[in-house]
């Protein structure tokens, strides 16, 4: 029995915070040394001794400490503050995994935005992208360029099922409203991304730059289905702007439509775009098949049609989608 409160003692000793030192027997006795449960009650968040010894034993319990910030009320003097910000590089150390699996664990809390917060505040997203292997080509960056952190909460409220969907994860997704564009190739490493997910990034920032002009009066002033063409109209502008030769029909891209949906977070103020049943939108079904084409234009050539067809779909794009099977034959017979 002895041992075992000894034992339990020293376990007690190697937690981080109070509300991780609550133990609970397989007969649901509760054993609460540090008073830990009242302050989970209390939301609390509070370090188990000495806040830099804890901190020194594992560094990456800087991050754990931005991420309970989420949930857990944690006021820190301003002597705490300045001793964490001092250590804070350190971080750079922790494995590409361990960072990972602690930034997912912040994406997924309710109220993430304060996790940012502090992060901010600790200087801790300077740090973040930066590892041990390429500390010394890396600048710090200046943090995180995203000042409205509503848009996190937009994603993960709205498009988590299509982000899973799409093979992605909300790193690959957020990081980039993050810390933008310029940093993408830090992500990548920082994450250890896959394939995909590198793909979607670099899809991503080919879409930032084409600085398409955006109408946003448009969006204010419309009527919904009116919104909803002229987002498609949007795409279908990116789309081409990606790609100026890419030939065929839309829906048989290799790039997947709801990869535009995600870009159009980067070019258009989420706020506008959030009452018009943005996540549900679909490419619209195009009135015409290949056989029509063959048959319209005596061509069998593989090459010859998608030509075609992708001829077709921009007239029935720029007609608002309105156009008629017949009134597409009609346009492509004068080709």
């Amino acid at each position: 029995m002895v041992d075992n409160a000894f034992s339990l003692i020293e376990d007690v000793k190697r937690r981080d915070f109070t509300i991780n030192s609550l133990y609970l027997d397989s007969e649901g006795k509760l054993t609460d040394l540090l008073n830990g449960k009242n302050d989970l009650i209390e939301r609390k968040l509070v370090f188990i001794g000495n806040p830099i010894e804890r901190i020194e034993e594992d560094y990456l319990r800087i991050i754990r400490f931005c991420r309970f910030s989420g949930n857990f009320d944690n006021k820190m003097s301003k002597n705490l503050k300045k001793e964490i910000i001092l250590r804070v590089p350190k971080i750079i150390h922790l494995s590409n995994k361990r960072i990972r699996d602690e930034i997912d664990k912040i994406l997924l809390t309710k109220n993430c935005y304060k996790c940012f917060l502090m992060m901010t505040k600790l200087t801790l997203d300077k740090y973040l992208l930066i590892n041990k292997n390429n500390f010394k080509e890396s600048e710090i960056s200046s943090g995180f360029v995203l000042k409205n952190f509503g848009i996190v909460d937009f994603i993960k409220f709205n498009a988590i099922t299509l982000v899973q969907n799409e093979k992605l994860d909300l790193i690959s997704v957020i990081m980039i409203h993050l810390y933008g564009e310029n940093c993408i190739d830090k992500i990548i490493n920082r994450f250890d991304l896959n394939k995909r997910k590198i793909k979607f990034l670099n899809f991503i920032k080919q879409i930032i730059n084409l600085k398409i002009n955006i109408e946003n009066n448009y969006l204010e002033s419309h009527v919904v289905r009116e919104k909803q063409i002229y987002i498609f109209r949007l795409i279908w502008q990116l789309r081409c702007g990606i790609n100026s030769n890419k030939q065929g029909l839309f829906n048989k891209d290799r790039i997947p439509f709801n990869w535009y949906k995600l870009a159009l977070l980067h070019i258009l103020p989420f706020e506008k775009i959030k009452n018009v049943d943005f996540w549900d939108l679909q490419w619209p079904i195009f009135p015409l098949v290949r056989e029509e084409i063959v048959k319209l234009k005596k061509i069998t050539t593989y090459g010859e049609v998608e030509k075609l067809f992708f001829q077709a779909e921009n007239f029935w794009v720029n007609n608002n989608f309105k156009t008629s099977q017949k009134e597409i034959l009609n346009f492509l017979r004068n080709i």
